[in-house]
Order: structure tokens, then C-alpha cells, then sequence
């Protein structure tokens, strides 16, 4: 996959939080490199299937762990010093709870 141009709609904000990805086989340790209310760019060891649907576990500092279903969308292999993840990728919420929409909308509305 490569990364399309700009196209998002809802801001976005950095965020360095420990996450699991969940597919049918096993899980795979994750770090949310930035998120918003629609969707995450994430570090991982190994990608999902393209075009899959996944569940994702997200632990933000301090609040429950986030629990959502994503598709990816993009991915590209990282050359980064900043991480020792090989690859980034971005995903689509395909479901999130209400609760969780909220909370992340007033994350990104926060001044940084």
C-alpha cells in the first residue's frame, strides 16, 4: 500500500500510546504514533492484511483502553530513529464507541 494525498476531516493529534493489534491469528504489539476521532497512524512490527478489517486495543495514559474495529488504509516501511517499528501504517475506525468519539474529539481540540 502507499499513502495517499490529504484527505482527512478531522483534526489529528500526536500521541505515543501502547497498542495491540488483533487479528484471527495472534496479537501484535503496536505504538499509536497519532490519532483523531476517524481513524490513527500506527507503528508495528508486522502490518495486518491489507484491506482487512482488524480489532485494534489502544491504552491511552491515565483512561480505559480504547477498543475499535479498523481497515488500513496505507502503509509504508519506516527508516525512523525516533522508533524501532519497521513499519507505519494509517487506519480507518470502522467502529468506535460513542464514548470513545468523544474523548478523542476533546483530545484534538486541546492546544498542544
Amino acid at each position: 500500500m502507499t499513502r495517499p494525498r490529504e484527505r482527512r476531516q478531522f483534526l489529528r493529534t500526536g500521541a505515543k500510546w501502547p497498542a495491540t493489534i488483533i487479528p484471527s491469528s495472534r496479537p501484535t504489539p503496536a505504538e499509536i504514533a497519532s490519532i483523531s476521532q476517524a481513524g490513527a497512524s500506527i507503528y508495528c512490527q508486522q502490518l495486518p492484511p491489507p484491506g482487512q478489517d482488524f480489532r485494534l486495543e489502544i491504552r491511552p495514559p491515565n483512561r480505559q483502553s480504547i477498543i475499535v474495529t479498523a481497515r488500513p488504509i496505507w502503509s509504508i516501511e519506516t527508516a525512523s530513529s525516533e522508533t524501532s517499528y519497521p513499519f507505519l501504517f494509517g487506519v480507518l475506525f470502522e467502529y468506535i464507541s460513542e464514548e470513545d468519539i468523544q474523548f478523542l474529539g476533546d483530545l484534538v481540540a486541546e492546544p498542544e
